[in-house]
């Protein structure tokens, strides 16, 4: 009987047999030898662009100094030109003093920054293959500092977890049941609970896995600084699409009986009510109509299923377009879908994350689209030559939102402009 607690593999990670072996079963490091699929560049830019929203108000970051979690981090946060992590870390040490010890999280990695969107995209398209897309996405974190320990202390996810080492030694410390009696959820202090602990270490090209059963905490070795990405993946079936089905259906038996007693909770009489109330209630009916949840469980798979199991995407700027260019699939695995929405010729389209509703999509634009299947490079003004409006003809789509539909898709990075002519 094989009572080893976690297994040790050299890479490259074969995902079939990754599945049959670890996957939801224990704990597994592949010493690889090689490079992250996160580059270290890309990922020291979307945390500077954490930060720049976490600045600006919003909450995906967060600072640990000394323990103390840091309310408005402010100038601790890393920017641009702190150029790499390494510098950062001297940054922050000097100013914190060299004995300080920090933490660096950053939630929703992956939507901070296309190359680390992509990245994932990329490495995870293998695991897709044989245990199906997450239900809901994969969570992704970025951890960096020279922290004691993760600030939360032990503690057990909702989902399984990949780490990527990109920068220096970090050391995993699990528990395959929770080491305490006490009724709480985690623990900062557990050193009377070692020795029922096992420990891997991890560098850079390293990756851990384990099953989302085990209590884990996350250490740093010695004084170093060392910087992580951590990829979450739930697993439980397709829960939320069940949920998001039930709902649909009492919604769609609430519009059918128009005097029972859901009817009549949502269609009270208003008056008396504050204004903010009645608009309340008016966004929730629109909201929980059937139509309307239609139209968002279509849009979250589209999403889902593009962004190859990572959703939200980032946000991306509107790109020139060249009608001299030629444009393909940026990524074959990828191709362009969409599905019918709820108005006659409207269709959501997903582009690698992204979904876009467009209006009067006939067979012609659905033509152009497909297009790119083959792989080929076609020309912009060739893939708008059938939307040309001849005297005692019309398109069913504008050229001009053919073109406008075409600058999107390359501004998501489906389509990949090769060369203009």
């Amino acid at each position: 009987m094989n009572t080893t607690p976690y297994l040790e593999m050299q890479g490259p990670l074969d995902w079939a047999q990754f599945v049959s072996t670890c996957w939801d079963v224990r704990p597994v490091v592949y010493r690889q030898g090689g490079a992250a699929p996160y580059p270290v560049d890309a990922a020291l830019r979307a945390a500077a662009a954490a930060a720049r929203e976490a600045t600006a108000g919003g909450t995906v970051c967060r600072f640990v100094l000394d323990d103390r979690q840091l309310r408005q981090p402010g100038s601790w946060l890393p920017r641009v030109d702190d150029g790499d992590f390494a510098r950062y870390a001297q940054r922050v040490l000097r100013e914190a003093g060299t004995r300080a010890g920090y933490a660096l999280i950053v939630n929703e990695f992956h939507r901070h920054d296309a190359d680390i969107f992509e990245a994932g995209r990329r490495f995870f398209r293998g695991l897709w293959a044989h245990v199906g897309l997450p239900a809901s996405g994969a969570i992704t974190t970025l951890f960096h500092g020279n922290y004691e320990r993760t600030p939360v202390g032990v503690h057990k996810d909702r989902f399984s977890t990949f780490v990527f080492v990109l920068q220096g030694r970090k050391r995993m410390r699990f528990w395959p049941a929770r080491p305490w009696q006490d009724a709480v959820a985690t623990r900062v202090d557990y050193a009377q609970h070692l020795d029922a602990s096992f420990a891997i270490e991890i560098g850079p090209g390293d990756l851990l896995y384990w099953p989302s059963t085990y209590y884990h905490v996350g250490e740093t070795v010695g004084a170093e600084v060392a910087t992580s990405v951590n990829v979450g993946v739930p697993h439980d079936g397709h829960a939320v699409l069940y949920a998001l089905d039930a709902i649909e259906r009492a919604a769609e038996v609430c519009d059918a009986d128009e005097t029972g007693p859901a009817a009549d909770a949502l269609g009270a009489e208003d008056a008396g009510r504050p204004a903010g109330v009645v608009q309340a209630l008016e966004r929730a009916r629109d909201l929980t109509s059937a139509q309307a949840l239609r139209s968002a469980a279509t849009a979250g798979y589209l999403s889902l299923l593009t962004g190859g199991g990572f959703m939200p995407p980032p946000a991306m700027p509107l790109a020139p377009l060249d009608d001299r260019a030629q444009l393909r699939l940026a990524d074959p695995a990828y191709p362009l879908v969409w599905s019918h929405d709820d108005a006659p010729g409207a269709v959501l389209c997903g582009a690698a994350g992204h979904v876009r509703r467009i209006e009067r999509f006939d067979s012609v634009a659905a033509a152009s689209l497909r297009c790119f299947d083959g792989g080929a490079a076609i020309a912009v003004d060739a893939l708008l030559a059938p939307f040309e409006t001849r005297p005692g003809e019309a398109t069913s789509m504008p050229r001009d939102d053919a073109r406008a539909l075409l600058q999107w898709l390359v501004s998501t990075r489906a389509l990949a402009c090769v060369s203009a002519v």
